[in-house]
């Protein structure tokens, strides 16, 4: 992103990326905010509030699907951890909006995960990935993309009629002692899993651990060799003449 950009966020969700994008684009900028869920768009109006050097801040509920913008609006969309909600023929749609809304030779970059990479340890490897597995499948079932599909984008967005200029992976990680953000994060991510653990076909072992684990999700985050690791994948693309 470039000063004096006009970039949307689509599907901004809560706003966690909207400061830095406005601190990219200085004031000379405009940044607009598109979400289904108004209540991501009021908290997204206010992370940009106290924004140094604050460009001018545009808020839309709306869907990425069918995105009420005016032809050649745009020099940039940023869109991060939405297109594993997509199916195919959506993925495309929002492609095709994308490129509506885009300046011609603008700039589509996607942030997304492949969580075929996912690691909580130490954790046992085989409970951990029988879980994800099911989970997975329960994307497949539903036929959208789903949270692995970050490394699969770039031919995905390559087929839709973007341009690849630049697609980069990137390895997190966040080992003991965990500091309080990574604490709460990880924390959430474990009630979310036990949450989901009785509906999917799991050993009866393993049913056991995520029990026991939902009960108390310290026992893994207070180890001393806890570590938590994820894949994330950035493409960046140039809209070609439509």
């Amino acid at each position: 992103m470039q000063r004096g950009w006009d970039v949307l966020d689509a599907g901004c969700g809560g706003g966690s990326f909207l400061p830095l994008i406005c601190e990219l684009i200085g004031s000379n900028g405009s940044v607009t905010a598109l979400d289904l869920a108004p209540e991501n768009i009021q908290r997204a109006e206010n992370l940009t509030k106290d924004v140094p050097d604050r460009p001018k801040v545009r808020t839309r509920v709306g869907s990425i699907l069918s995105l009420p913008f005016n032809h050649a609006s745009f020099d940039c969309v940023w869109s991060a951890n939405v297109m594993q909600y997509l199916t195919p023929a959506e993925f495309q749609q929002a492609t095709d909006e994308i490129r509506r809304v885009l300046k011609p030779g603008g700039i589509l970059a996607v942030k997304d995960f492949d969580s075929t990479l996912l690691q909580m340890l130490p954790m046992d490897h085989g409970v951990f990935t029988r879980l994800m597995t099911a989970r997975l499948q329960t994307f497949r079932d539903k036929g959208v993309l789903g949270t692995d599909c970050g490394s699969s984008l770039p031919g995905l967005l390559r087929d839709a009629g973007m341009e690849i200029v630049w697609r980069k992976g990137w390895l997190v990680e966040r080992w003991a002692p965990a500091g309080e953000h990574t604490r709460n994060y990880v924390r959430d991510l474990i009630s979310y899993f036990t949450t989901a653990a009785p509906d999917y076909d799991l050993p009866e072992s393993d049913q056991h651990y995520w029990k026991e684990l939902a009960a108390n999700p310290g026992s893994l985050l207070d180890q001393p060799d806890f570590c938590y690791r994820e894949f994330l994948v950035l493409t960046v693309c140039r809209n070609a003449a439509i």
